[in-house]
């Protein structure tokens, strides 16, 4: 059979320890970068991670060390590949399968040890299998600027609640308190409170029902509570605590606060309702992952009165459980629309353990969310430094190509185009409102998106009224845009500035940069925007389609959407 290579290099994000920043400012040494190419007899595997042990040696001009894989290479073939600071290929050495199964972290070990000039300061790690997971401890390596090329530098920013912002769920440090639901749905109020009283977290396990009643009352007598989930099989809600106002919902059903109950219901699809979405995703070349689910939230009471709870700007998180390990970069998490039948992106982080994936989606609204499997492909990306970008990014149902076999990497952007992938990127519906831009005319098929940033304060228009939708996007456009989509998500992006604005001064031509400084010195600590060299920034350049989903890609892995 013809053998063939992976070698799709990852966008890493880094994470440099004191000792490691001292000799990188310190020493004009050389850099030393390791790569991992895997190579394997077809049918190739699909990676999901690739990650260097933590440490490697290197000593007395050897390195050795192990890198771990999340599945066994076909052939049991693994290479890497060393580099100098100079892009030059040194040498080629083989990483030899021991029979190390870490069973833990579910993956498999491959040794590996070569000689190397001895003038070399550190070593310089970079994981090129897969884009999906961004992870190398304790060790300096390069990430990809932003027209291919490589170049060090960039931060990992901390992100706290702002804008839009996020329910975040419990760490798993503290122990769960666990309740079961009666058949019919209702909740004893005392189990409840006693059950409260136990810890700062509660599960709530639904039994025999998709629906549990919570007596307002006891939620409210415990408001500093931390987590409350509701589990229904593989499915869990965690319940949006400070997104609930009690006496305003009561009052909504004019019932007083101890007649109102919050309903939760987690409901399985029917199994005609998987089929039709099942033929839906087929049409698109793909399958349904498990059994998609109703997420719902109400205030009801015991005479039947319901309303809808909105939470507002609040993403709030919801967990699909899988007994196996999904390749993130094919897959995706979606909302359902009954009235169109249609899926569209809703954001998702993965996270594995025990051969076990979860899926947690945050959304503001609830709806049916399922997981879709797609393997988009497009005929002029091939050896792209895009590609796996772009393709992660279709899968994902967040870019779409400019005809079914073609994405056109290299092509401009326009402001139109790009406030709708932003968008998109959020989860958000379009809001169906009305632009206020006066060249934004209400037949033209970006109006609702449009209107819908602007809303969200993502966009803002020209002093003389006009948005400009079809003027072709800048780099420093773009970086504004993708930052207030972060402080949107919940990413603390404020505190980033000041890190930023270092970085900046590397640049010659940050003088260019006309009105988004800080937005472009937030982007750069953030690892969102990167230099077109290692001298340039070029924030007035046009933006392409590849920098646009490269761009995208990197926020929904800041804001943790992916």
């Amino acid at each position: 059979m013809k053998r063939k290579t992976i070698n799709t290099e990852a966008k890493i994000k880094r994470e440099w320890s004191v000792a490691q920043m001292n000799r990188w400012f310190t020493k004009t040494a050389q850099v030393l970068c390791f790569s991992l190419v895997v190579s394997a007899f077809t049918p190739i595997l699909a990676f999901a991670k690739t990650e260097f042990s933590t440490p490697v040696s290197y000593t007395e001009g050897t390195v050795s060390g192990t890198v771990y894989l999340d599945e066994r290479v076909a052939g049991d073939q693994t290479q890497i590949r060393v580099y100098g600071p100079n892009g030059n290929l040194l040498n080629v050495i083989d990483a030899t399968y021991t029979s190390k199964f870490d069973a833990t972290n579910n993956r498999y070990g491959y040794d590996f040890s070569t000689p190397v000039s001895s003038t070399y300061e550190y070593i310089n790690l970079q994981s090129v299998v897969d884009s999906v997971y961004q992870r190398v401890n304790n060790a300096n390596y390069t990430n990809d600027s932003d027209n291919g090329s490589t170049t060090p530098g960039g931060s990992t920013g901390d992100g706290s609640d702002n804008g839009g912002g996020t329910t975040t769920p419990g760490d798993g440090s503290t122990a769960v308190n666990s309740i079961k639901a009666s058949s019919d749905g209702s909740l004893d109020a005392k189990a409840l409170q006693d059950a409260l009283a136990k810890g700062d977290t509660l599960e709530i396990a639904l039994n025999g029902s998709d629906m549990v009643n919570i007596p307002a009352w006891v939620l409210k007598d415990n408001s500093n509570y931390k987590q409350i989930t509701v589990k229904n099989g593989s499915a869990v809600y965690y319940l949006p605590l400070a997104a609930l106002n009690y006496d305003t919902l009561a009052s909504s059903l004019s019932v007083g606060l101890n007649e109102l109950y919050i309903r939760v219901t987690v409901k399985m699809v029917s199994e005609s309702m998987r089929s039709t979405m099942q033929t839906e995703a087929a049409a698109m070349g793909g399958k349904i992952i498990g059994t998609p689910v109703d997420f719902n939230l109400d205030a009801t009471t015991a005479a039947g009165k319901t309303t809808m709870i909105n939470t507002g700007n609040v993403y709030v998180p919801r967990s699909l459980n899988f007994d196996t390990v999904l390749n993130q970069a094919k897959t995706t998490a979606f909302l359902y629309n009954e009235t169109t039948k249609t899926m569209t992106f809703v954001p998702a982080f993965y996270s594995f353990s025990d051969g076990k994936t979860d899926v947690m989606v945050k959304r503001q609204g609830n709806s049916i969310y399922g997981v879709l499997e797609l393997n988009k492909t497009f005929s002029d990306i091939k050896g792209h430094w895009a590609e796996s970008n772009i393709t992660m990014l279709a899968n994902k149902l967040v870019v779409d190509g400019v005809t079914n076999t073609t994405f056109q990497p290299d092509r401009s952007v326009t402001r139109a185009e790009f406030a709708a992938m932003l968008v998109r990127s959020l989860g958000i519906q379009n809001t169906g409102g009305t632009s206020t831009f006066k060249d934004v005319a209400s037949n033209q098929w970006y109006a609702d998106v449009v209107a819908t940033a602007a809303k969200l304060k993502l966009v803002d228009g020209y002093e003389d009224g006009t948005f400009r939708p079809n003027n072709q996007i800048t780099r420093e456009e773009l970086s504004a845009m993708v930052v207030r989509a972060l402080s949107y998500a919940g990413v603390n992006t404020s505190t980033e500035i000041t890190k930023g604005q270092a970085m900046l001064t590397k640049f010659n031509d940050s003088h260019k940069i006309i009105w988004a400084k800080d937005e472009i010195a937030a982007a750069l600590s953030l690892g969102i925007i990167d230099g077109m060299t290692s001298t340039t920034i070029e924030p007035l350049q046009q933006a392409t389609r590849a920098q646009s989903a490269t761009m995208l890609k990197r926020f929904l892995t800041a804001a943790k959407f992916i």
